[in-house]
């Protein structure tokens, strides 16, 4: 659906830090980029705006979203919060080939040699590590939180970024491979908490 694609393009430039924040998103420009009319430019700022990348505000449009330090330390909080339980849930259900796959994203990570590459593998990774607790509410909110968290990634520590092999990913797996949800969860609330 051509909503969904220009909404999901917008998000990862957001993300990225190539939409600055507080920048207003003109529904004229963005419907000549995408060739399309204005209304699935309307419905992919409606699903921005759902997805807390950006914010309606009247007379002044669709911006995208400026998060304070303590809009940072709420997100960190939520995620501290929610996936614990998600990748409790998660661990006991995970089958050979998502141990598999979830493998493959972590190597991805520690493969990556750009900034933006990982903190693609990155997120994928633990939301692959949460998606088997089959809980569709708890998953979309942490997906939502996961991009929030990448958008500061990319504004605070993309410049300063390494390639480096996460340990905490490596750990991770190999408690989920042992059926360990105690010790996943703690290793996750030790990674998220480096924040």
């Amino acid at each position: 659906m051509k909503s969904e694609t220009i909404a999901d393009v917008l998000a990862e430039e957001i993300i990225r830090g190539e939409q600055p924040e507080g920048a207003r998103l003109a529904q004229d420009h963005i419907a000549t980029r995408f060739a399309c009319s204005h209304v699935p430019v309307r419905e992919a700022l409606q699903k921005l705006v759902q997805m807390e990348l950006a914010v309606s505000l009247p007379r002044r449009g669709v911006r995208v979203v400026s998060l304070t330090r303590e809009d940072h330390r709420e997100i960190l909080d939520m995620r501290l919060a929610l996936e614990p339980v998600a990748l409790r849930h998660a661990v006991g259900r995970i089958n050979a080939a998502e141990l598999e796959q979830i493998d493959v994203l972590r190597r991805a990570c520690d493969a990556a040699h750009d900034p933006i590459l990982w903190e693609r593998a990155n997120r994928a990774f633990h939301l692959a590590i949460l998606a088997p607790c089959a809980r569709p509410r708890l998953l979309r909110r942490i997906e939502e939180l996961s991009r929030l968290s990448a958008h500061r990634f990319h504004a605070r520590w993309r410049d300063s970024w390494h390639r480096v092999a996460d340990r905490d990913h490596a750990a991770i797996v190999d408690a989920i491979r042992h059926g360990d949800a105690d010790r996943a969860c703690s290793v996750l609330i030790r990674h998220l908490s480096r924040g």
